[in-house]
């Protein structure tokens, strides 16, 4: 016969108490209690039955080894005490973890409750349609969203996650992500000027979108030259920083990147992610009702 339970140097610490003996309480005392079940004959994760003692045995593997917890007279008496194991939580948890669709939803839930923005893709051939998730149809298992990140130059993998929605809310939760959400709902700046005011309506009148940023001017390749007072217009081609040109405004440089090949594929990205977040930074700059004295 199997002895009924092993012995206190056999098993490690975190399952000492789980020991069985013919006292034992095998009852689901506690109301938090999750069993773990399996597609096998006994219904429970790492329990089996044995033909020679009849009796449902319990082995856990830990630490690369296969230990043995206790033999009993029922499956469930078995599941009851890995249930109560912190492996045995660790998987319960993992058993109810919502998946598919349902996994989505609570993951688009949990980033409303935490005030977070998923951030959708900046690029138009994203499959996912957040942005650094990317989807692996060839990886195995049922996490096939991968979430990877830019740091010091490297470009580092941060998890795999079951839904896109749960990849992007891990994003969202990072430092990186909460400061692209606060460039998304930051609002786009209101023309001080005439001519900035000029600007902004010939855009309107071409159909074009001022692409804005988290920068000094509110526009994006829009920096102030301080020595000549002017704004300046850079773009990156050909790996190198080149200047487009000086204005008198923000709007007026925002209005030039506005009509460049770059500057519309980046205002079509704009008015996705203003889509897809329902935030209005993609409307153009509100016009005062008169100028400033």
């Amino acid at each position: 016969r199997l002895p009924l339970a092993p012995t206190q140097g056999s098993v490690p610490r975190s399952f000492a108490c789980m020991k069985r003996s013919r006292g034992a309480d095998t009852s689901m005392s506690d109301d938090s209690l999750v069993l773990v079940t399996a597609d096998n004959k006994s219904g429970f994760k790492n329990v089996t039955y044995d033909l020679q003692s009849r009796r449902y045995e319990l082995r856990v593997q830990v630490g690369g080894k296969r230990k043995h917890l206790g033999a009993f007279k029922t499956a469930r008496e078995a599941a009851v005490v890995y249930a109560r194991t912190a492996e045995g939580k660790a998987d319960a948890a993992a058993q109810q973890r919502p998946t598919g669709a349902d996994a989505a939803a609570h993951a688009v839930r949990a980033a409303e409750r935490e005030g977070l923005l998923l951030i959708p893709a900046d690029r138009k051939d994203s499959t996912t349609g957040y942005k650094n998730v990317t989807h692996n149809v060839e990886q195995s298992g049922v996490r096939k969203y991968k979430l990877q990140m830019q740091k010091k130059g490297k470009r580092l993998s941060c998890g795999l996650f079951g839904t896109a929605e749960e990849a992007a809310l891990a994003y969202a939760r990072t430092p990186e992500g909460r400061a692209d959400a606060e460039r998304l709902r930051r609002p786009a700046p209101v023309p001080r000027t005439a001519a900035a005011i000029e600007a902004v309506q010939q855009a309107e009148r071409e159909g074009l979108t001022l692409v804005l940023s988290a920068n000094a001017t509110g526009y994006k390749n829009v920096t102030v030259d301080q020595r000549k007072s002017k704004c300046q217009l850079q773009v990156r081609a050909a790996g190198r920083q080149q200047t487009i040109g000086l204005f008198d405004s923000p709007e007026e440089a925002a209005l030039a990147y506005a009509r460049t090949p770059q500057g519309r594929a980046d205002a079509e990205q704009q008015q996705r992610r203003s889509a897809a977040t329902s935030q209005p930074s993609s409307r153009p700059p509100s016009l005062p009702a008169s100028l400033p004295a």
